[in-house]
């Protein structure tokens, strides 16, 4: 994370490195103090709507989400409202369609065993939580 800070100058494409961090660490306290420096965009909107969830504020993240373009960031979100929802079948389909639509970075990143695994092992224990 330092050879990134130290590479990307700009604050705004550090916060946006700052918050996929947390996402990846699942620490919302580093999400929180981010999104407010990332320019208004999908990005921060996608961020601002994964706190909307932890807070458990579904239908304000439903309605939130309605103005992201990308349809993997949309997908994401769905997945994790209908989790939230305890509608695991739906939230897996969603997640199906995350994995499809993403393209570039956000593809690598997606198909790496490490994140793939992690997102299905979580649908898993809340399969078995029900």
């Amino acid at each position: 994370m330092e050879q990134i800070m130290q590479k990307y100058k700009r604050r705004t494409t550090q916060a946006q490195f700052k918050a996929a961090y947390g996402l990846y660490r699942k620490d919302m306290f580093a999400i929180r103090q981010a999104v407010p420096h990332i320019g208004l965009s999908d990005y921060r909107t996608y961020y601002e709507t994964i706190l909307l969830l932890e807070d458990g504020k579904s239908e304000d993240a439903r309605e939130r989400l309605q103005s992201i373009k990308k349809q993997w960031m949309r997908s994401t979100l769905l997945a994790g409202i209908e989790l939230k929802a305890e509608n695991r079948d739906i939230a897996i389909q969603h997640a199906h369609e995350a994995l499809n639509s993403s393209r570039g970075v956000n593809r690598y990143i997606r198909n790496t065993k490490e994140y793939y695994q992690r997102l299905l092992d979580t649908y898993r224990k809340m399969v078995k939580m029900f």
